[in-house]
């Protein structure tokens, strides 16, 4: 049991009984002690009290009316009373009140251990009991967050249901795609965080927790709703996240709130004809043309000129078509396949994209002859030499793969292959690797040396730095500054 509150007016006795319960062999976190009853009605009021161990005789408020007002308590305690011999007709009335266990002074060790391990075992079947209904009440929500043919008469029961256990006044929800455990998402007071269908996992938050949850997912590309004060508009409110976490990913902005989010005025333009040109290149083995296609429609997704969902589609059309003509050759290659598939795994287009360049590329592999090794990896030390001396400019991967005269998807394969590394993080280590020789090393300025490394902003660089070193710029050099 997790509190136990001992309530008795003569010190010695309090003493006694509490060294009794700290020597039963019952498991109780924490003896909360208080000598009168006013004072321990102000403690069941302000903290959740599992066990009451109480006086029938005391001063200010008796034992008879601390039980009675403990019993109006929505998570009212399991309660024992003691009391001495001549309390009979006292203790008849704590009996009806709700009192579980009577015990007489003087107090018995055994009869104290006996009434804690009764105890333990009713919370024990309370707690499991309490469980299985959260777990209900959550499967129930989750069924009412991600079905669409769901009446009003059920929602109204569900969030009945779930009210127990979100007890918020208002809320927004926050949409996400987690990609680890690291995180501390459960505070029953303030937020609770929902297992989502296609990687868009949710948290329900207290409004006024807001930046606290933002800053909670500050390595997540986020969607976020508008307040509500009903749960019967949750639902309404994880459509509204889903859909700004959606806009997140396809327009590569961190955080998307529907209260600033602005709709674009232009009509989307559809893109089928385009996506299905692009099939037919990769399966024609014409892979930089396919990519150059690709490309095309993924800045079209990203000023929102072809709608998201449209590009889910016919990337999904893309992967099984390629996939029946070299069925043979990505036999051993399937689990690669499905990571590709599920594309909100990824916090956003261009990560995502950067997968797919990797996964077309392979075919290059499939359908040449064996690459001269030697001649790529001289290549490949002229592109690494070539971000090492420019690696604070603007570059990118069409950039190096150019420079060395190499197609961009061979290039992002070979790369890949040589380092150990895609481009995007290599080049991100080399310039976090240049930023901690210049923290350590100078006494230039955090907005310096983002500059100094290829950062055009400040943020993204911390952000970035914190994500690969685990802490701040200003942390690393006060942590191994000379």
């Amino acid at each position: 049991m997790r509190k136990l509150l001992l309530v008795e007016d003569e010190k010695l006795i309090r003493q006694g009984i509490r060294s009794m319960i700290e020597r039963s062999g019952v498991d109780v976190e924490e003896i909360i002690e208080c000598n009168n009853g006013e004072v321990a009605l102000e403690i069941l009021q302000s903290t959740e009290i599992d066990v009451m161990f109480t006086d029938i005789r005391m001063p200010k408020i008796d034992g008879i009316t601390l039980v009675a007002e403990a019993q109006k308590l929505d998570n009212a305690p399991l309660i024992a009373a003691i009391s001495g011999f001549d309390d009979f007709e006292y203790a008849v009335a704590m009996l009806r009140n709700g009192v579980k266990e009577y015990i007489l002074k003087p107090v018995d060790r055994n009869i104290i251990t006996e009434t804690l391990q009764k105890f333990e075992e009713e919370l024990n079947s309370k707690y499991f009991e309490e469980k299985q209904n959260k777990n209900v009440a959550f499967q129930q929500l989750r069924y009412m967050l991600f079905y669409d043919n769901i009446t009003k008469g059920e929602i109204e029961n569900i969030c009945l249901s779930i009210g127990k256990y979100i007890s918020l006044q208002k809320f927004i929800v926050f949409c996400f795609s987690k990609k680890d455990d690291d995180i501390e998402l459960t505070a029953a007071d303030k937020y609770c965080f929902v297992k989502g269908q296609e990687n868009l996992d949710l948290v329900i938050c207290g409004a006024e927790y807001k930046e606290e949850i933002i800053e909670k997912l500050s390595n997540y590309y986020i969607g976020i709703s508008n307040v509500y004060y009903n749960l019967m508009d949750l639902k309404q409110a994880f459509c509204e996240a889903a859909e700004m976490r959606r806009t997140a990913f396809e327009t590569c902005q961190p955080i998307v709130d529907a209260n600033t989010y602005i709709l674009p005025d232009s009509e989307y333009e559809y893109g089928v004809k385009l996506m299905m040109q692009t099939a037919n290149l990769i399966c024609s083995n014409k892979l930089e043309e396919a990519l150059e296609q690709l490309e095309i429609f993924v800045e079209g997704v990203k000023i929102r000129k072809y709608p998201m969902n449209e590009f889910q589609e016919q990337m999904k059309l893309i992967i099984q078509t390629t996939m029946k003509v070299y069925e043979k050759s990505l036999n051993n290659k399937k689990e690669e396949v499905f990571e590709i598939l599920d594309m909100f795994s990824y916090q956003n287009i261009d990560e995502y994209m950067e997968v797919v360049h990797q996964w077309i590329s392979r075919f290059d592999e499939l359908v040449s002859d064996n690459i001269d090794e030697y001649k790529t990896g001289i290549k490949m030390q002229k592109a690494i030499d070539y971000i090492k001396e420019n690696y604070s400019t603007n570059l990118n991967m069409a950039v190096v793969s150019n420079y060395i005269s190499m197609n961009y998807s061979l290039f992002s394969f070979t790369f890949k292959q040589y380092t150990g590394t895609n481009f995007v993080n290599y080049l991100r280590n080399v310039r976090v690797g240049e930023a901690k020789k210049l923290l350590t090393e100078t006494d230039m300025k955090v907005n310096e040396i983002s500059k100094a490394v290829g950062y055009d902003h400040e943020k993204h660089f911390m952000k970035t730095f914190k994500n690969i070193t685990g802490l701040t710029p200003s942390q690393y050099r006060n942590n191994f500054g000379a």
